[in-house]
């Protein structure tokens, strides 16, 4: 019995930090509110945090390799704009979906080659890149929001498999996906080696800009994808539909437990966060509290974390 209670103890004290604190956000909001614990609102939780959860991954690969993608929100409302004008234009969804897809994929792939060839800091480029993309969504869409009349798309977005949303398991194949990738493969080996030093990573005999290249073209991936699924939720395709998601996503990021300065990861503290941050955000909204109110919490809660978090890894907590 002794030995049975060690070992539950010691896997406790092996999860990250952030599941102690979501499961006292649980318990808090299920006392608070009593539609918390209930399955419609435990579907809604599902289909509003899958989208932060992808695009907090894609952010993830970015950062480890020391780098950062501040483009993903505005990748969000392309995806679901493109889709949108596609099918408005007469294309079928099969053709749609790859091209919004591709189109994403390039804006990643320009921003990587600037960063990686150019040696530009990624903050610069990836926030020159969040403007010149929500422009072209704007632009697209003559300012405002297209509505998305296929049918077959509408469905897949509020589709139910095995009793919880689709769009749920695409999430949790995208979670193996990435972690077999970031523990399993070369390229997870390089985009560590490349965080802690790139100029030894390239000493190695390490294609670095290759790595890093590859990094943003899978950030803006991910972001295409998490843009498609809200879209196709929504029936809409919306510029300004991902706004202030890339700072939640590097607060997702750097709370569980990846140092902005890369070189280290935790795909599991990185997807706690991001449902962590959907759970406060829905919690609140169920209490009936204003959007001003609930953004604000939220700003102060991820900024006190993210600071709390920097302190740790540069040990001064411990000084």
């Amino acid at each position: 019995m002794r030995k049975a209670l060690s070992v539950v103890l010691k896997r406790l004290r092996a999860l990250p930090s952030i599941s102690y604190v979501l499961l006292a956000v649980v318990l808090l909001f299920s006392l608070l509110s009593r539609d918390f614990y209930t399955w419609t609102n435990v579907v809604n939780i599902i289909r509003q945090g899958t989208v932060l959860v992808i695009v907090s991954m894609g952010m993830m690969i970015v950062i480890v390799c020391a780098g950062i993608d501040l483009s993903v929100g505005a990748m969000l409302g392309l995806a679901g704009t493109v889709i949108a004008v596609l099918l408005q234009q007469g294309f079928s969804l099969a053709a749609a979906v790859p091209l919004s897809l591709l189109a994403c994929c390039f804006c990643g792939l320009v921003a990587g080659v600037i960063v990686a060839k150019g040696r530009i800091f990624p903050f610069i480029v990836t926030f020159g890149m969040l403007f010149m993309v929500r422009s072209v969504s704007l632009g697209i869409t003559k300012g405002g929001s297209v509505h998305i009349p296929n049918t077959s798309f509408i469905v897949f977005g509020n589709a139910m498999y095995l009793g919880v949303p689709a769009a749920f398991w695409i999430t949790l194949f995208l979670v193996v996906l990435i972690s077999v990738v970031m523990r399993r493969t070369p390229f997870g080996t390089h985009a560590y080696a490349i965080g802690i030093n790139a100029e030894n990573a390239r000493a190695l005999g390490i294609r670095v800009d290759v790595s890093v290249i590859a990094a943003y073209i899978a950030s803006a991936f991910l972001a295409a994808v998490a843009g498609i699924i809200l879209a196709s939720r929504v029936a809409t395709g919306n510029a300004l539909v991902g706004m202030g998601t890339e700072f939640e996503a590097v607060a997702a990021v750097v709370v569980g437990g990846t140092p902005i300065t890369g070189g280290r990861g935790s795909l599991a503290g990185t997807v706690m966060v991001a449902i962590f941050i959907t759970l406060l955000r829905n919690g609140m909204n169920l209490m009936g509290l204003p959007s001003q109110v609930v953004a604000v919490v939220i700003g102060v809660s991820i900024m006190a974390a993210v600071v709390g978090a920097q302190l740790l890894y540069r040990g001064a907590v411990l000084e």
